[in-house]
């Protein structure tokens, strides 16, 4: 019986204890503090990738170069041939596209 009072103890002082530091000590991070990169543009023709096991799954090739490229939200399958300017964020060596604009 001492052994139970003990342990609904502990408890009590575990769920106070978490309660006070959730509430007094922890400061959640907001927006300000959340690391974003500023946004890119890139002009070129999309491309599907062809790299088993990338992050990406389509390429942007623009005079010779080419930068890997994904989203999340867009269905990219729509612009592959097409010239395109693309609007997103790097995330190591994708750029993870928000907006996609088809160029004439």
């Amino acid at each position: 019986m001492k052994a139970f009072l003990a342990g609904l103890v502990f408890l009590a002082v575990v769920v106070v204890g978490g309660f006070f530091w959730l509430k007094y000590v922890y400061k959640a991070p907001n927006d300000s503090q959340v690391y974003k990169t500023a946004a890119i543009t890139r002009t070129g023709v999309l491309q599907k990738s062809t790299v088993a096991g990338a992050d990406f799954t389509h390429v942007i090739v623009a005079e010779g170069k080419s930068w890997g490229a994904a989203s999340y939200g867009l269905n990219l399958d729509t612009y592959v041939g097409k010239s395109v300017e693309v609007t997103g964020q790097n995330s190591g060596t994708t750029l993870y596209i928000d907006t996609v604009k088809e160029l004439p």
